[in-house]
């Protein structure tokens, strides 16, 4: 998905605003609106470390889950409310995350060093981990669904720092939603074949 941000913009919202009606939803969009969402980057180095990379990230999940969930044969199990929720919605921890910042790099054709503009994390709001910082941000403006707050998550799946540590609960929570697998999968497919 390649399109300007505008776009991107324009879609998004009438994605949320026509998907997303539950009490609160339209005060987390505001918020949304004057954060940084619409222009942050998704990473600092990897998946869409651009401007408006967070927007399109989360776009390009929303269209992966949605389909996920029709092929799976669940669209009767999980309402059009629940996906977008979840895939707009599971990385609202980078909102107001990130800042440009510089780095020497060196031009490999001239050998010549310059400074090169590079998002670097800036924490502003540390409240816990990657998706635990994303349930409690939303949870701020609005209700969430048990299964939305598995698949969010656990939508890191291995990557995850717990499961680094040791911990085994993201594997309980596959176990038990099949929406986390599925957001999990979507979140694979939207970082690694999705985005430059």
């Amino acid at each position: 998905m390649n399109a300007p941000l505008e776009e991107l913009k324009a879609r998004f919202l009438n994605v949320y605003s026509e998907t997303i009606t539950r009490e609160g939803a339209d005060s987390l969009l505001q918020w949304l609106t004057e954060s940084d969402f619409f222009v942050a980057p998704a990473s600092t180095r990897f998946h869409g470390s651009h401007e408006g990379g967070l927007l399109q990230h989360s776009l390009n999940v929303y269209d992966c889950l949605k389909r996920n969930v029709e092929q799976a044969g669940l669209q009767d199990t999980y309402s059009p409310e629940t996906i977008a929720v979840s895939a707009l919605l599971h990385d609202v921890c980078k909102v107001n995350f990130y800042k440009k910042g510089y780095r020497n790099a060196k031009d490999e054709e001239t050998g010549q060093w310059y400074k090169k503009e590079v998002y670097e994390i800036d924490e502003k709001f540390p409240c816990g981990e990657h998706a635990d910082k994303s349930i409690i941000i939303v949870q701020n403006f609005m209700h969430l669904e048990p299964e939305e707050i598995l698949a969010i998550r656990a939508h890191m799946g291995g990557w995850d720092t717990a499961v680094k540590g040791g911990n085994g609960f993201v594997g309980k929570i596959f176990e038990r939603s099949k929406l986390a697998v599925l957001l999990h999968f979507a979140d694979m497919e939207a970082t690694y074949f999705m985005e430059v």
